[in-house]
């Protein structure tokens, strides 16, 4: 049997990927085949790929680190899953393809509830936004959030899961679309900043300073959003969007006594020995019991993955993107 996959040659360009054809994976005792449904597309799968990632990978290799499908061939040791049963899975990069093996420590049983293209794409933003915002950050009910970057699919991530714990949600984007958008998903206060300054835009209105900002973005927004955070409040470091890694002024940091807390979730964080995808089970219980919707992802053949992917280099996706396989029966 051959399994298709996308492949990088050399880092730099998009256009170093490659549809090409390769041999059926092999699996250790610990390892599962899965037969790959849907696979979610992430920023992260353009650093990679340009070569500006945290932890570059060994070329060649295939991008995707989240995927849904069907189990194929289950290892030796391995006693909670079995050929046929529906799953979702975090992969260290091979998720591009249409069978790709992982470790059953980061495989977790797909609800029968959702769709493949749902669990394909929740896993990393909602996976993301649960550990950030409820393991990491601790919400409580009734705290302010502010939300930078949030019509992209960590941002209405981090949103629903902000409202499901009875927060207060701010969503800054660059666009009237975009807070269109991010009022869906339950944002209750919405923030135009469209010429990339935060501060201007924020003083547009008369919100309450914030407990936590959740900074997807970067750049000029990260140092700004210091000056409207509570004593004592958290800034939640997730991402970079803009391509600018910021620097701030740690005075800030001591005449807010707040806390930066960095953000770095799944198989990447080799630091992090007791990851699990136990908090699956908690966002599928949010997801049965109606208090998050996940955003409905833009969907693209996988034969068209350069597409999708420009589609989030430039920035003009709204929300989340997938690649899905003929495998896929929506």
């Amino acid at each position: 049997m051959k399994n298709y996959a996308v492949q990088l040659s050399k880092f730099g360009s998009l256009d170093n990927l490659n549809f090409e054809q390769f041999d059926f994976p092999k699996i250790d005792d610990e390892e599962i085949i899965i037969s790959v449904h849907c696979c979610g597309i992430s920023f992260a799968d353009i650093l990679v790929v340009e070569g500006k990632y945290q932890d570059n990978p060994t070329i060649p290799f295939v991008p995707g680190v989240e995927v849904s499908g069907v189990v194929m061939e289950v290892g030796k040791k391995i006693k909670d899953l079995k050929i046929g049963d529906e799953v979702v899975a975090l992969t260290s990069w091979g998720g591009f393809s249409e069978y790709v093996k992982v470790n059953c420590k980061f495989v977790e049983k797909k609800s029968k509830e959702m769709s493949f293209d749902l669990a394909a794409t929740m896993t990393v933003n909602y996976g993301t936004s649960f550990h950030a915002l409820v393991e990491r950050a601790r919400i409580n009910s009734g705290q302010n959030i502010l939300i930078l970057g949030a019509a992209g699919g960590v941002g209405l991530s981090a949103i629903e899961i902000s409202k499901a714990y009875g927060c207060n949600v701010t969503a800054v984007a660059s666009t009237k679309e975009k807070l269109s958008l991010c009022k869906k998903y339950g944002a209750d206060n919405l923030v135009l900043n469209e010429n990339d300054n935060l501060k201007e835009s924020l003083r547009n209105h008369s919100f309450a300073k914030f407990d936590i900002v959740y900074d997807t973005v970067g750049g000029n927004s990260t140092s700004d959003s210091l000056s409207f955070i509570k004593w004592e409040g958290k800034l939640l470091v997730v991402g970079f969007a803009s391509g600018v890694i910021p620097s701030l002024s740690l005075n800030k940091i001591l005449l807010k006594g707040c806390s930066i807390i960095g953000i770095f979730w799944g198989p990447f964080a080799k630091n992090n020995l007791n990851f699990s995808l136990n908090c699956m089970k908690k966002i599928n219980n949010l997801y049965s019991n109606n208090l998050i919707k996940i955003a409905k992802p833009k969907l693209f053949p996988i034969r068209k993955f350069k597409e999708a992917l420009m589609e989030i280099k430039n920035r003009e996706s709204r929300g989340k993107l997938c690649l899905y396989t003929d495998a896929y029966d929506e």
